[in-house]
């Protein structure tokens, strides 16, 4: 006999689990419709599986503890950050995935692959996984995973078979769901860049300096590659975050934290590469509109830490983009002669954002440029107890 859903998204409310980010599924549907109208859990909509993995891991960091929910045909997409991000950095996040395709049990062709797959993806990466069946103690299960987590500090999953719950429709005519969330009014579509610049193009080095400079305090995701050791040279990890792995989630992993101290100014420190990768990214942020969000692109065409191969960034424009997604203001800096101008323009706008700053840089590279000294376990930890510190 099926499973009452709602049981399931109890037991995760009664764990502490206080935030989510997923990809739905028609398996998983029920727990999308109640986390969507909860007041109790915070809810992303992630537009990609490892953009949910990347933002509950922002939850963490923020002091919560979040879950990532998609179906096993996307696990796929949620490797890198779980093999680069929460493995790594000993970050626990609760992964609920849908199981499509289970061998012996009737489904679209499609689905078989992955669905051999699935238990092996978690043996592989080290990460325990409940299967969940009819005659399951949902709130046991729900307990001793979470349980695991805060204990090992490592992700833990929940994998739910199909039909396991009774289903659940939604989008009717009389479901009592929340509009949905939109950064700006459709009239304000039109909205044009901000746009500064003149002379030679700066380094991302003095780019850095004058962004310490106005913001010593705040706290910062960056990027992976060299913007993450230039920022880790600063050794102020209780409030910067470096990222050392899972390439393009910066934007999901500062939406994460955002949403968890909405008090406090985060900045997403990018690159026009990563960023590129995870373009859905914005569109999640700026639909979302943490309004102290502040996302700075910093782009030199290449990607500089696997060898300065070239991006297609000079074809796309990013405050555009950004607008286009709901991103209340954005603007760009082409010249170290706009870049005080441009830093002066962020910090007038500030505080009703989300907003992003593309500042075109050289190529030039600053010498000695070391991984970070402390492990990424000991990152990890130090920002979690930084943000803490200041609530």
């Amino acid at each position: 006999m099926p499973l009452d859903p709602e049981l399931f998204f109890r037991a995760l409310l009664g764990a502490g689990v206080t935030g989510l980010a997923g990809v739905p599924c028609s398996i998983l549907n029920h727990l999308t419709l109640e986390a969507e109208a909860s007041p109790d859990i915070d809810y992303i909509p992630a537009s990609v599986e490892g953009e949910a993995v990347s933002a509950a891991a922002g939850m963490w960091l923020g002091g919560g503890l979040g879950a990532a929910m998609m179906q096993n045909s996307g696990l796929g997409n949620a490797v890198n950050p779980l093999a680069s991000l929460s493995i790594p950095y000993e970050i626990p996040v609760l992964m609920i995935v849908s199981w499509r395709g289970e061998p012996g049990k009737k489904d679209a062709v499609h689905h078989y692959p992955m669905g051999a797959a699935t238990p092996g993806i978690f043996d592989l990466l080290g990460i325990p996984a409940t299967v969940l069946r009819e005659d399951s103690d949902l709130e046991r299960c729900v307990t001793d995973a979470v349980a695991y987590m805060r204990k090992e500090r490592k992700p833990a999953a929940l994998v739910v078979p199909r039909g396991l719950f009774q289903k659940a429709e939604g989008g009717g005519e009389g479901d009592a769901r929340p509009a949905p969330i939109l950064a700006r009014e459709a009239g304000d579509r039109d909205a044009a860049p901000q746009r500064f610049g003149g002379g030679a193009l700066p380094s991302r080095s003095e780019v850095l300096a004058a962004w310490l400079e106005r913001y010593p305090e705040d706290l910062a995701v960056s990027t992976t590659g060299f913007m993450s050791r230039e920022v880790s040279a600063q050794g102020a990890v209780d409030r910067h975050f470096p990222m050392q792995g899972s390439m393009g989630f910066a934007a999901a992993i500062g939406l994460g934290l955002a949403r968890r101290v909405p008090q406090h100014a985060v900045h997403v420190l990018d690159g026009d590469g990563a960023l590129i990768m995870r373009l859905g990214s914005l569109a999640t942020v700026g639909a979302l509109a943490p309004r102290r969000l502040i996302h700075l692109v910093v782009d030199n065409g290449t990607y500089a830490s696997t060898g300065g191969q070239l991006t297609v960034s000079p074809g796309v424009d990013f405050p555009l983009a950004a607008l286009a997604c709901g991103y209340r203001v954005a603007g760009s800096c082409r010249g170290a002669d706009g870049l005080a101008p441009a830093l002066d323009w962020v910090a007038r706008e500030a505080g009703e954002g989300p907003l992003l700053l593309q500042v075109a840089v050289s190529e030039a590279e600053a010498e000695g440029l070391a991984r970070p000294v402390l492990s990424p376990q000991e990152i990890a930890l130090a920002f979690r107890d930084g943000v803490a510190g200041r609530a």
